[in-house]
């Protein structure tokens, strides 16, 4: 499984090496690319961390989002959005565990005082903080390479 998802990104990264001169000079920019590409990584992050499980059914529509931005967007400068996409899934992982409650040390699980008869308590799960804070750095990263990038290609002069 690990295997095809390298394989996936290779493709991907091999469509943008190699399509990216014959590309026409306005296809494939702006925000939309960007944002299209983010998808395409979020998709993909999700499906790898999810496995096994769902991720065997998102798969095939992550390879085929990949696949059709590569193919329309071959631009380094917006496939910085698939960076942002792993940005976001980390987000999400952080988002879905914000009720993460550590488990006792040792081992018994107390009810608060003044819990009903027939209450329960569960403890575990995933630390979000580690999470959100991986999660805000990529995609702040991705983000502001992206608009450094726009910048610094907009105050360029046109090829003769």
């Amino acid at each position: 499984m690990i295997l095809l998802f390298l394989a996936l990104a290779l493709v991907a990264a091999l469509l943008v090496w190699r399509r990216r001169p014959a590309a026409p000079s306005a296809a494939g920019k702006g925000w939309r690319w960007f944002a299209g590409w983010s998808v395409a990584g979020a998709l993909f992050t999700f499906s790898f961390l999810t496995g096994f499980s769902i991720g065997l059914f998102i798969m095939p529509v992550a390879a085929v989002l990949l696949i059709l931005v590569a193919w329309n967007s071959p631009r380094s400068t917006e496939a910085l959005g698939f960076i942002n996409g792993i940005g976001l899934t980390l987000l999400l992982v952080a988002f879905l565990n914000r009720d993460f409650t550590p488990c006792p040390t040792d081992g018994i699980i107390y009810l608060p005082t003044g819990s009903p008869p027939g209450s329960s308590a569960s403890c575990g799960g995933l630390d979000p903080v580690p999470w959100l804070i991986a999660g805000i750095v990529v995609s702040a990263l991705a983000l502001l390479s992206y608009a450094a990038l726009r910048r610094r290609n907009r105050s360029l002069p046109p090829p003769a």
